[in-house]
Formats: C-alpha cells, structure tokens, sequence
C-alpha cells in the first residue's frame, strides 16, 4: 500500500486494510489443529446435561509471556450451554450453570509453573509442596485459610429497549442478579419495554478468595439476567448483562470520589444479539469484622410498594439515585397512519398514550380514522420529574390502543424512545449571551459588515451594516444584501417586457450572437427542459458534488458513454473544468497543442517512461484529450448561459439543510408482536405510524429567556404554536419521473423491460404500455397528475416493473416519499423555487404564486415586518436586499428596461432565494431540483436495485390552477434525408501497375456512411486512372433521424430476428467516406479515409489545390460549419491515412456536395440514388 493518502484514496485503504486484518485471523486460525480442544461436561443422574468447549490455544503455557494463552492459569467464569440441538433458538439462551475454574496446559518440565497464579490464601499441603514434582498429580483439594466476607449491593435503577416477547409486543420484565453462589431477584414491572424498579438487592456474607490487591483489581463477575414473567409457565429469557462492581476494602473509607459508584448503562444480549440496555450500578463491600458491618453505609428504609418473596423492597440511595427536577413534556399529537388489523378487527377509534417515568398522557379520541386520521385536539402537556442528567433520563413510551364497544381497550402497537436528547429544549438567556462575549472577546460582533459567498453562477452577497431605515419607522438593526447579477437582469427582461423593447432587445442580442463566431455554433433553439438538466448536471460535477451513479450526464442510448464515463472517472478530479490548466487559466487551442507535444515527448524519454502509468500522468492525458476536444468548448458555452437547477445526488430528505423535513413533525413506527430478531419476521412486527412531536425542557423557563420557537414564537406559550392546521386538505399532486439507471436485470438476457407505477392512496396509475424495451437506464419522461386528500392519501410510491410477454410483470424496486412531511415543512417542499423569474420559455415559472405572493406569504406566517418594496430595494424585517447599480455591465438603458412590477419580482426571489437569512423564522427553501432516489425490493431488503430520478409539485386545490406541467418527455429525432454527391476526385495515390506499360495507375471508387457499415454506399468505378483524377458523378442518399439538441442520429433496429421490440440507439452525426482502388483478383486497397462530423467540419476547399491537411487541425484557425445550419455545402476535403508515429500522410481529394432535407421536403423533391431518376446526374465525360 501506498504512504500517501487522499481523501479520494482513503476509504479504497481503510478497506484494503479491513481486508488485511481478516486474512491475518484467517491466517491464525489453523486449518486443522494439531491438538483438540479442551470440553468441559456437567453430568446429573448420568446425563449430559450442559458444557462448553474452550479452545486448546487459549490455554497453552509458554515461558514467553506474550505466546501465553489468553486464559492459561486465570480464574475464569464460564456459562454452560445445552448441547447438541437443544441449543439451537430460545432454550440455548438462558444460562444451564456457571462455573468458576482455573486451567493450566503445558510441557511436563514447565510443570512447577501451573499454580504460579492461583489466588493466593490457600493451605501449603504436602501434595501441593509435592505436585511440582515430575511423577507427582496436581492435588484434588485445595484448601484457603484466607478468606475474606463481603457485602454486594446491586442498585437496580431501570432498563429501556428491552425485547417484546408477549404477543402485544411488550414484556413483564424482572431482573435476576447473580454472584458467587447466590442470586436475588427483582420485582415484576407488567407491560412495559423500559421498566424502572428503584430496587436495591443486598447479597450479604459474600464469599470471595484471593488476596485484596488481586480482588481489587479483578473482582468477580456480576450476572443480570433479565425473564419476562408468564403468568402460565416459566418465565421467558430476554437477555443477559455483566458487570464489574466496585470494591471497597476495609482499609478504605466509603467517601467520594470513589464511592458512592455511579450509575451505568450495561449492554444486555441475548445470544450475539443487544436486547437492551440496564442502568445500574454495583458495590461490594468487605467485611473484616462486626465493627467493619457497622460502618457500612446506612441502608434506606423499604418503599411502600408491596414486597417480593424475598422481603421488602427498598430503594436505591439518594447519594446513587439520579438527582430529579420538574419537566414539562409538550407533546404535538398529530394523527396515525397506516393502522393494520389487530385481532382480525381493523382499528376504528384509536387513541395515544404517552408515558414517561410512571407518568401517561392521553391524547384525544380520534371518531373515525377512515374519515379523519388526525387529532381533534393536537397539543397536551404534563409535568414529570426527570433527572438533571440526560444520561439518566428514563425512556418514553408511545402506545396506541383502540377504544371498542363495551369499554374495551385493545393494544395496537407502541414504540419507544430511548434517549430524549433531540427532543430537549434548552433555551438561550440573555445572560448566558452576555457571558459567552465575556469569555470569547475576539469572537466577531453580528453587527460587523459580514461576506457570504454562494455559487458562482448564481449571485453574489454583501451584507453590510447600514442604519438607515428604508421605510419611516425604528429599526434596531439593518443589513443591506447587495445582488450583483448582469445574467439574471438580461433574462429577465428578455423574457418579462412586452412590447417593442423586449423585440428589439432579441433582436438585438441575436444579431450581436450571429455576428460572434463562437456564438454562431450555439444551437439556442433548441434548448428545453433537458437543456437544463444536462448544464445543471454539469455545474454538479465540475463543483466536485456527484455520485459515481450519475457522474456522466450522458443517455443511455450513447454509444459514447461508456468512454465518456472512462474519461471522467480516471480523471480523478471531477472538479476539474476542462478548458483551464492547473492554475485556473483559459487555454486556448494553441496552448493545449503546445502541452500535448511537451506530454508526447515526455512520453517518449526513457527517464518517463514511467510516467504515463501514474495517476497524474493519466489525468493530464485525459485533461488534455478533453480540452482539444471542440465540443467541449461548445458545450461549456452553451450550459454557462442557459439556466439551472439542483441535481441531488440523493434523497431530498438526506439532505442536511432540510433536516428530513422533521423539523416539527416526526413519524414514529409502531411495532407489535415478539422480537425474533429474524429481519423478515421483525419487519412485520410494524402495524402502523405515529406522527407527532415533542418538546421536553424545565419549568419554569428563565425570565430573560431570549430565544424562539421551531415557528418563530416565543417559548413562554408554548413550544408549537403557529403550526398549522390538521383538517384534511386537497392537493394535485404532480410526480415528474425522470430517468432510472443501474436498474437490476430482471430477464434472462441481462436486461429488463421497465415501466413506471405510481400508487397514492386508492389511486394506481400504471404506465405499462409504455414500457421500454431492454434497457436499464431508461429515460422515462413522464408526469402524472394525482388529486389526492391529505392526510388519508399523504403517501407516494413510485415502482418500476419489468415487463413479461408471457407470466405477471416483475417488481424490479420502489421508493416510498412521505408527502405529508413535505407539505407541511417550514422550508416549503411544495414547489421548487427557480432561479430566475421567467413566464414563458423552457425555463418558465411553473408555481402558481409569484415571487411577491410567496414572499408576502411566508413575511405573514412569521409575522415579520414587510416586505417593502421601493425602486431597487425590498426590506424584510431587518433585512434589506437590493441590485448592485454600481456594476459596470449594467447600463442606464437596462435599467429602465426593467418595470417596476418586474423589478419587485426578481426582488422577492432573491430574497426568497436567502430566506435563511431572515431572524427567527428563517430556514433555506428548496429550490428548483431534480432528487436521485434509490429502490429497493421488499424480497431483497437492504439490496440496492437501482436509481430513480425524480421529483414532486404538491398544489392545494383551494389555491389558483398551477397550469401546465413542465414538458419532460423524452427528445424526439427529427428525420432528414442527407444526399451527399461524389463529384470528382484528385491527387489519389496510386497502388497498381499496368500490365504492360508497367505505369502506375488506381482504379478508383468511393464509399461513404452515416449509421453505420450496413448503411454503406459505393459509387462506380474510375478505371485506369493515371493521374488520381477520378470523376463520378455519383449521389449517395442516407434517411436519417436527428436530435437537435443532442447532435446524435438515432437507430431504431431490432437486435436479432426474434427480438419482439426495437432498440435503440444514438450515434454521433458523422459521415464517413473512404477510397479505394479496385481489384480484380484480390482484396481491393484502401487508400485514404475522411470522417466528417456533420454538427462542425471543416470549411470545404474551392479548388483541389487549396485542399490541404491544415484544414483538419482543430486549434481554431480554421473556419468550422455545420451541415443543419447551412443545409448545402460544396467543396474539396482530403483523404489521408494514419502512419505509425501517428503522423498524417494526404492520400487524395474528393470533391463533394452535402445537401440536408427534412423528410417532407425530401417526399416533395425526390432523387435518385447514383445517377438513377428522378433529378438523374450526368455521366461524367
């Protein structure tokens, strides 16, 4: 492995590593042991009734301390377990005998060293003084004269997370505490998973061998097993604890910091699995002497809880006992979701119980959840007393039961949380404020002007400090938010002014890009809703910010992508923009020629050699390939002036500025049933879903409390007011399913057939007729429109199915979208919010409100001041955005272009755009996007089967008709027929020799395709041509489906002879033509070849002696033109081949005629192929 780590190469090491480390313990582990491992039986009446099996190497002795076994001559605890089957599920859990023994294995000459480590204390008999003797046995008794008496006191606290094994889901738990010989158990906590006994169990007269250091430093092990009590049968085994206690000998005094311990969470298991987690704490206690009983640590009074079988109950010490102070605990009963049957009845009238530290808060009746899922009454509260320390904080349960006729209560389901910590609310003081800027002086004053940088396509920020109000009126605190952007200005007033100004400003801009060469091969016609998504995946990867799932905005169809991924991939910096060197500078053609005949020469040394195998030397090839690359450099122009979005490489939900969409409303899974810890069969156990939230802080709250609520509101009056309301809703619902790609084969040939599903609520929309054949990465395209009711209908799912001529259709994956939780979100996930305002075009406003409404929207949910607009500025609350006027490029002419209703609009998004600079109620809004979901199967959990890329406008029925979706379908080729004239040709070299001048001479003809070598045309034969003069006469004619926007030629074809579907597949637009000179006897020769790209080739020659091979260099000097611009073009291109040291050699000249016709035009005006009617050609003379 290589010294040098990166952040790209560090996740491939530590891998690399893990794997290192497994094959080590591999290595360990020997294949076949040389000696059998050491069995241990407990046998009763003549049965077997449990053992263990300790591996041989854990016990070998060596003079070499660190080639010691890791249990040779300890005192170790050993738990027997059944044998055989018997062991296999819940009866191998429970524990069948604990031994304490001491082993030894060694050489017979080492055998004086076998009691070197046995606690020491015991009688010095003669077998013992004997046993190091080399005939002599190891003694049967060994007897302890030293001995010591202890006390162990096990401060049983309370359990959370515990497993459900009663068929409601919860449990009866009780503890079952072992030491030495003896065990005392716990009282019985009925139906709960978080249990808190407050029990103290006192084991006295404990004894412990060894001598106080050794007793000290490895005291015994404690045994916590934790039952659930039946009332028929034994009580059933949940898990297992160990623990260390505390030791406190004689000699030393019972005082801080050591004693009394502290409480601490122990892991329960049951087998390998956790099944919870126990807070307690453990103290033993020795007992030298009645005076030493004496002074042990008084002992509370028992509670008044009714007693065990064992005696009273009492509690566990104030001086361990978690210290308690008064909380309130605010809960936002929401409603319930999906509600399965228990008891074969469905659940009708539910309610939530709430319960934390013996405390239960009900929620209100729901009537009827069919009708209305959500609660009349959404916010209660109740006081409980909680420990200072979080760590001690008891669980809180969520139950949900069903009310039903004749007063019975029937338990749905219940979860339960853990820790509290995310639901805690500490509020901030005025007071600790002050103190923070005592303790961090140099910290910097909110006050000061501030930068804030975004994106460098969008706009830039300035906030700055200004105390002059926009409006009359007292503002404490101003910040004037700057907008410099020429790009947003130019298109909004090509595309917001009517009239006269906004034609002639067009018509101005198209003449100023008509005039520019670069600008004239910008197809801007063409542009649409995929325009955007190539560029806005672009901008993605050259900011570093993509997935290797959607690295290359590239279609599946492209036959290029497979290299185009290569490129990008090997790279290893997909941040790199490929037009500018490592400095960050423009390179021009020239420059990059330059740098790739300095890279060939490195390449040809012997000193570097080696280069070219590196990884820097592998991505300044590809770096250089890209730059020479024309299309490129036009494809960077093009997506550096066309509009954008956000391309998530994810869920929406994972991404941190949003927060899940949780930010006030949480779901929680309610389960039921026994944990098996079976993933198919745990999964099961969910019945349904809570949402709500909940707030938990001390009370009373500070008096100079200086904080908000999630709503902006203040804490004094509660945690949730401003939510909004819970009565069911209409909304459309628009799903856009874009694309999917690394879908799972789903046929036997490896491919699938993909079609889309869309399920809400009882609406199932199946798109199965069009279905995509052999594909996955399909490019779907579609939008579906959904009327749904919130909350009954609030949940989306999106399946993709493999299509099957004969059987049921496939599930290949699906994805799940709460729409509820988007809907209701502070960061408004109704409608993405564009980056610019624009009422007609590809890059149209698609959202019902208008910058201004939503803005005047959002300012009156919050209750903030505003917003106010004047001539170049809006102010909200105390933030002031306005246009930079002092920018160069903006004229006075641009100005005035601008109307006032124009100027508020674009106002309102950039503030919409930087709501998350707004006090109190300010959060970021999402923006214009397009998310990357994953899929899954629900017979492969946790299997990855593809991604989906997607996303959803949600609009409220009572609000104004959001208009038209946004077309996304799929670009459609449009058909041309491309008729190409083979006129003459000259200078071709010549191959034969003739027969009896013995002269050299060619017999000449041309080739030439578009799709491909089945589409492939010849013209006649020049024979006998002395000079490399060829003249033909001939028309070659190729039917051809274009897409515009991608310069690609579609093929639509079938794969074999059986295939029921045709597939398709995009090439680059590219005609071939070659020479070559005929035989009669023999394979013909290849002379020369020139591929001409059809969307920019080289200006043709007027005569054959300008045609020179300088018009194929590509470092811009040479005019370039585009057959579907121009249409027809004539000319003289040249022929040339390869030689080895890649040089080119000019084989001949051809001169041709290129004429493009779309299919109607073509149908009007037909020709014929060669020189056959109608509009024949004549022969040449």
């Amino acid at each position: 492995m290589k010294a040098l780590t990166t952040k790209t190469c560090l996740r491939e090491k530590l891998k690399a590593t893990t794997g290192l480390l497994q094959k080590l313990r591999h290595l360990a582990e020997e294949p076949q042991h040389s000696m059998p491992d050491a069995f241990i039986w407990m046998i009763s009446g003549g049965k077997r009734i449990a053992y263990m099996r300790i591996p041989i190497r854990s016990l070998i002795y060596s003079i070499v301390e660190e080639e010691c076994g890791k249990e040779c001559g300890k005192v170790q605890t050993l738990f027997l377990r059944l044998p055989g089957k018997k062991a296999a599920g819940s009866a191998g859990w429970a524990i069948q005998g604990k031994l304490s023994i001491y082993l030894w294995l060694g050489l017979a000459k080492h055998k004086k060293e076998y009691l070197q480590n046995l606690p020491k204390g015991y009688e010095i008999t003669p077998e013992i003084h004997n046993a190091a003797r080399h005939a002599s046995i190891p003694p049967v008794v060994v007897t302890y004269k030293e001995k010591m008496l202890f006390q162990l006191r096990a401060h049983m606290y309370q359990a959370r997370s515990l497993i459900g094994s009663d068929a409601s889901g919860l449990s009866d738990p009780f503890c079952r505490v072992v030491f030495s010989v003896k065990s005392r158990s716990t009282m019985v906590i009925d139906e709960t998973l978080s249990p808190t006994w407050d029990e103290m169990l006192v084991f006295d007269d404990v004894t412990v061998f060894g001598t106080h250091d050794e007793v000290k430093t490895d005291p015994p092990t404690v045994v916590i097993e934790i039952f659930d009590q039946d009332r028929v049968g034994k009580a059933e085994y949940i898990g297992r604890a160990m623990a260390k206690p505390h030791v406190k000998l004689s000699r030393e005094d019972y005082a801080r910091p050591s004693f009394p311990p502290q409480l601490d969470w122990h892991d329960i298991y049951r087998g390998s699995e956790p099944a919870g987690e126990l807070l307690a704490a453990f103290e033993l206690l020795e007992i030298a002497s009645d005076k030493d009983r004496e002074m042990l640590p008084e002992v509370p009074p028992p509670s008044g809880q009714s007693t065990t079988d064992q005696g009273p109950i009492i509690p566990v010490p104030k001086g361990i006992r978690p210290i308690l102070s008064k909380h309130r605990i605010e809960v936002l009963f929401w409603g319930l979701r999906d509600l399965k049957r228990v008891q074969f009845m469905s659940v009708e009238s539910p309610r939530v119980d709430i319960e934390c530290a013996g405390h239960v808060l009900q929620s209100s009746l729901i009537i009827d959840v069919k009708k209305n899922p959500n609660f009349s009454v959404p916010v209660k509260y109740f006081d409980v007393d909680l420990p200072d320390n979080e760590l001690y904080c008891p669980p809180l349960t969520i139950r949900v039961v069903d009310c039903r006729s004749f007063g019975r209560y029937t338990l749905v389901g219940t979860h339960v949380i853990n820790s509290l910590r995310k639901f805690m609310y500490i509020p901030t003081t005025k007071s600790a404020k002050q103190a923070i800027k005592r303790m961090f002086p140099g910290k910097p004053n909110p006050d000061h002007p501030q930068t804030v940088s975004t994106a460098a396509n969008d706009i830039a920020i300035t906030m700055e400090h200004d105390r002059r109000p926009l409006l009359a009126g007292k503002m404490d605190e101003s910040a004037i938010i700057t907008i410099s952007t020429v790009m947003h200005i130019a298109r909004l007033t090509t595309s917001l002014q009517g009239g006269k100004k906004a034609f002639k400003q067009e018509t101005n801009i198209k003449k100023r890009r008509k005039a520019s060469m670069a600008d004239e091969d910008l197809n801007t016609e063409a542009l649409d809703w995929w325009t955007k998504y190539f560029a806005s995946l672009e901008a993605l990867i050259e900011a570093g910010k993509a997935s290797p799932d959607i690295m290359a905005p590239i279609d599946p169809l492209d036959v290029d992508q497979t290299e185009r991924q290569t490129h990008r991939v090997s790279s290893g910096n997909v941040g790199h923009r490929p037009t500018t060197d490592d400095t960050g500078a423009e390179m021009t053609g020239k420059d990059v020629k330059k740098m790739e005949k300095a890279l060939k020469k490195m390449q040809e040394s012997d000193s570097e050699a080696k280069y070219k195998h590196t990884l820097k030397g592998t991505t300044t090839a590809i770096r250089l390939a890209k730059n020479l690359s024309p299309k490129t450099q036009r494809k960077k122009k093009l997506y550096e002036n066309t509009a954008k979005m956000v391309v998530f490489p994810n869920e929406l939900e994972e991404q941190t500025e949003f927060s899940g969409f949780k930010e006030w409303l949480h779901t929680f899974e309610l389960y039921r049933g026994k944990k098996t810890g079976d993933e198919f069969d745990d999964q099961s156990r969910v019945v349904g879903k809570f949402k709500g939230s909940m707030k938990v802080y001390k009370i009373p709250l500070p008096t100079d409390i200086d904080d908000h609520t999630i709503m902006g509101g203040d804490p004094q009056y509660g945690m949730f007011q401003g939510i909004p309301s819970n009565e069911p809703v209409k909304v459309l619902v628009r799903i856009y399913v874009v694309k999917a790609s690394d879908l799972h084969p789903a046929d036997i040939n490896g491919k699938a057939d993909p079609y889309v599903v869309i399920q809400l609520g009882r609406t199932k929309i199946s798109d199965k007729e069009n279905y995509i054949s052999k594909q996955l990465n399909p490019v779907f395209g579609k939008c579906f429109d959904i009327e749904a009711t919130f909350p009954m209908e609030s949940t989306l799912n999106v399946q993709i199915y493999d299509w099957d001529l004969v059987g049921s259709d496939d599930l290949i994956g699906q994805t799940t979208i709460d729409l509820e939780n988007r809907f209701y979100s502070r960061h408004r996930a109704t409608c993405g919010l564009g980056n610019t305002y624009e009422i007609s075009g590809y890059n149209a406003w698609r959202d019902p409100m208008k910058p201004t409404q939503i803005l005047g929207k959002l300012c009156k949910d919050g209750k903030l001041d505003g917003p106010h607009f004047s001539r170049d500025r809006v102010r909200v609350a105390n933030r002031i955005f306005t246009i930079d006027q002092s920018h160069e490029h903006i004229s006075h002419n641009d100005e005035e272009e601008f109307s006032r209703k124009d100027m508020e609009e674009h106002l309102a998004l950039a503030a919409l755009h930087h709501w998350e600079e707004i006090p109190k109620v300010g959060c970021k809004l999402v923006q214009e996007h397009v998310e990357t979901r994953a899929l899954y199967n629900p017979d492969k959990p946790g299997i990855e089967q593809g991604k989906l890329e997607m996303w959803v406008d949600m609009f409220p029925m009572d609000m104004p008709s959001p208009g038209q979706s946004v077309e996304i379908a799929p670009r459609k080729p449009k058909s041309y027929e491309l008729r190409v004239i083979i006129w003459n040709t000259d200078e071709v070299v010549l191959e034969d020799d003739a027969f009896f001048t013995g002269e050299k001479m060619s017999d000449i003809y041309v080739k030439g395709w578009v799709k491909g070598p089945e589409d492939t045309q010849t013209t006649d034969i020049h024979y006998r041509s002395l000079t490399g003069e060829g003249n033909f006469n001939w028309r070659f004619l190729y039917p051809l489906d274009y897409l515009v926007a991608e310069e690609k030629i579609v093929i639509s074809r079938k794969e074999t002879l059986f295939s029921w579907d045709e597939t398709e597949t995009k090439v680059p637009a590219r005609l071939h033509m070659q020479v070559w000179d005929a035989d009669h006897f023999s394979a013909d020769d290849f002379l020369g070849a020139f591929t001409m790209d059809l969307n920019r080739f080289p200006r043709g020659a007027k005569s054959a002696k300008q045609c020179t091979l300088d018009m194929l260099k590509t470092d811009g000097s040479v005019p370039m033109m585009s057959i579907f611009k121009q249409r027809r073009v004539k000319g003289w291109w040249p022929f040339y081949i390869k030689k080895d040291n890649d040089e080119l050699e000019l084989t001949g000249k051809v001169e041709a005629e290129l004429h493009l016709l779309p299919s109607e035009d073509a149908e009007k005006n037909p020709a014929g192929h060669g020189r056959s009617e109608p509009d024949p050609l004549d022969k040449p003379k």
